[in-house]
């Protein structure tokens, strides 16, 4: 959806602080000696794994056959340039709610801290690789603007595919990853 500029960059302000927050509360687990840093460690990256297949699948199947959500994701295809995201307080529910407490009752406090940490890094990522690709100019033959080129792809391409915004991974593993060959266009 369409956001004011402040509601586009919240995403920069409030997802760092709640990753610090859940990762402080880890810490401060670790110091405690309830938690080894090795397992915050792993279990945080495995937040971060998670965030990609989460951000593939949303992207696929959600914002591309969910109507009202297409309609929306189709308006920022029309208008690239635009700022348009999710707000920051719908997305903090969002991963309480799907991540956070269902891994709280599965896991314990601090795996899902430390899980939750992870998948909100990962979705920060999304937000500052998506934000780079549509506003930036990056230098050619950088790593961005090969991510970049290869989501302009996925906006102009008549075969969709390239759903992954911050890794190829999960369109390789599932066969929708298109070749790299487009070099013009807006992004």
């Amino acid at each position: 959806m369409h956001l004011s500029k402040a509601g586009y960059y919240a995403d920069f302000v409030v997802y760092p602080v709640l990753i610090l927050s859940l990762l402080g509360y880890q810490l401060v687990q670790i110091g405690a000696g309830a938690v080894r840093l090795a397992t915050l460690v792993v279990v945080c990256l495995a937040g971060v794994c998670l965030w990609t297949l989460t951000e593939y699948v949303l992207h696929r199947y959600v914002l591309h056959h969910v109507p009202i959500l297409h309609d929306m994701h189709e308006a920022h295809h029309a208008d690239p340039a635009a700022l348009v995201g999710t707000p920051s307080w719908l997305s903090a529910l969002l991963f309480m709610l799907t991540a956070f407490l269902p891994a709280r009752w599965a896991f314990g406090l601090e795996a899902a801290s430390a899980l939750t940490a992870g998948m909100m890094l990962g979705y920060l990522c999304y937000v500052g690789v998506h934000h780079v690709t549509h506003h930036w100019r990056l230098v050619p033959g950088s790593w961005l603007y090969g991510l970049k080129h290869r989501h302009q792809r996925h906006h102009y391409a008549k075969t969709p595919g390239n759903f992954g915004v911050t890794t190829r991974f999960w369109d390789r593993v599932f066969g929708t990853s298109l070749d790299s060959g487009m070099r013009q266009g807006r992004s």
